[in-house]
C-alpha cells in the first residue's frame, strides 16, 4: 500500500470530467447512460484499509466487511512494533479486522526471510504475538527481491500454519502476465493465502508521464490475468483513492555540476546572483509552472466498479479510507449472503 496523505484539490490543470467537489453523477455526458441514482454494485467482500493514527476514517456505517489496519512497519532493528489490541479502536464492530504488516527495505526483507538467519523465526513469533487479538494477519511487503521467491513462500507458509484458523492474507503488486523471476507469483502466493489482495494501481506514478493512477482498460487486464491463476473466493482487486500530480518543471529538486548550472543561468537569462558570507553564490529563477492532476470521484470510481462486478470479481479493496469522495459509498452494497 501506500504511506503518504495528498490532497489535490483545486490544482492548475484537471481532467475535464472530473470535479474536486462530492457530487451525485451527471445528468449530460458521456456516462449519463451507464448509471441510475440508485444503482449499487454488490460484492461479497468490501475491504477497507485504516491507517495507524487514523483510525477515525472508519465507521460502522460503511459498507466494510473487512479492515485492513495498516500499522507501522518492521522497525529499523527487526523488531515487530508494538501494536493496540483491535478492541482499542475496533470494538463493536461486525467487520473483521486483519492487522497489516510492511517491510520498507529491500535489504532487510532479504535478511528477514533467509531461513538460515535466526531473525525470521523472531519476526513469525512476533508477528503471531501481535496479531493475537485480531481477526487475520496481512503481509504487505512490497519489497521482496524476485530472488526471494522460494524464501517467500517459506515464510507465508510458515506464517498461515501459526495462524491455525485464523486467514491470512497476502497483498501483491499489479501484473498482467506470469514473470519468469517473481517473488509476487499469484498461483504459488494463492495456494498459501487465503485472499490475495492485487494493488491494482500506480499505473503512473510520481516519476512517469502523468496519467491515471488506474486507468479502466489497464485494471480490466490485471482482473483479466489474475482470475486465471487465483480462485475466485480468494481474489481481491485493490482500488485507489488518492490521486497524482505532476509539474512541467523539473529544475528543483536536483544536484548539478557547475558545466550545467552555467547552461541554466544562460538558459534563463539569469543576469545577478549573490554570495553569502562564505562567498558561496547563488541564484532564483521565478517561472510559470502548470501542474496536470489525476485524481478520481464517485463517478470515476463507480465506472471502475462497475466494470469489476461485470468481470466476475466478488471483493475489493480501498486504499484508503479517509481519502475518498463520500459520495461513492452509497453505490456499493455488500451481498446479502456475505454473511454481514
Amino acid at each position: 500500500m501506500k504511506n503518504f496523505i495528498l490532497a489535490l484539490c483545486p490544482l492548475l490543470v484537471l481532467p475535464a470530467f472530473f470535479s474536486c467537489t462530492s457530487t451525485p453523477y451527471p445528468k449530460t455526458g458521456d456516462f449519463a447512460q451507464e448509471f441510475s441514482a440508485d444503482e449499487k454494485f454488490e460484492f461479497d467482500e468490501i475491504w477497507g484499509y485504516v491507517f495507524y493514527k487514523r483510525e477515525n476514517a472508519y465507521n460502522q456505517e460503511l459498507p466494510v466487511t473487512d479492515i485492513g489496519y495498516f500499522t507501522e512497519a518492521i522497525t529499523s532493528f527487526s523488531q515487530v512494533p508494538a501494536v493496540p489490541p483491535k478492541e482499542k479502536y475496533f470494538s463493536g464492530t461486525q467487520a473483521k479486522v486483519h492487522l497489516v504488516t510492511s517491510c520498507d527495505s529491500r535489504s532487510q526483507t532479504h535478511l528477514l526471510l533467509s531461513p538460515e538467519l535466526p531473525l525470521r523465526d523472531k519476526i513469525i513469533d512476533g508477528l503471531l504475538d501481535a496479531s493475537e487479538t485480531y481477526d487475520g494477519l496481512q503481509i504487505d511487503w512490497e519489497l521482496v527481491s524476485p530472488e526471494d521467491e522460494k524464501n517467500f513462500l517459506e515464510f507465508l507458509s510458515l506464517i498461515k500454519a501459526g495462524l491455525k484458523d485464523k486467514p491470512l492474507s497476502v497483498a501483491v503488486p499489479a501484473r498482467i502476465k506470469t514473470l519468469e523471476k517473481d517473488a509476487y507469483n499469484y498461483s504459488k502466493i494463492s495456494q498459501v493465502a487465503d485472499r490475495v489482495i492485487i494493488m491494482a494501481y500506480d499505473e503512473h506514478w510520481s516519476t512517469s508521464k502523468p496519467g491515471p493512477v488506474a486507468s479502466n482498460d489497464w485494471c480490466k487486464k490485471i482482473s483479466d490475468y489474475a482470475k486465471t491463476q487465483i480462485p475466485p473466493e480468494k481474489l481481491v482487486m485493490g482500488m485507489s483513492f488518492y490521486g497524482r500530480a505532476w509539474r512541467d518543471d523539473t529544475l528543483g529538486g536536483k544536484a548539478y555540476i557547475y558545466p550545467t548550472i552555467q547552461e541554466i543561468l544562460a538558459k534563463n537569462s539569469v543576469k545577478k546572483h549573490s554570495r553569502d558570507k562564505d562567498g558561496i553564490p547563488s541564484f532564483t529563477i521565478t517561472k510559470k509552472m502548470t501542474v496536470t492532476t489525476f485524481y478520481d470521484d464517485a463517478l470515476s470510481l463507480s465506472v471502475r466498479t462497475k466494470m469489476y462486478a461485470e468481470n466476475g470479481i466478488n471483493a475489493i479493496s480501498f486504499w484508503r479510507l479517509g481519502q475518498e469522495d463520500r459520495e461513492y459509498w452509497k453505490y456499493l452494497k455488500i451481498r446479502a449472503n456475505s454473511g454481514l
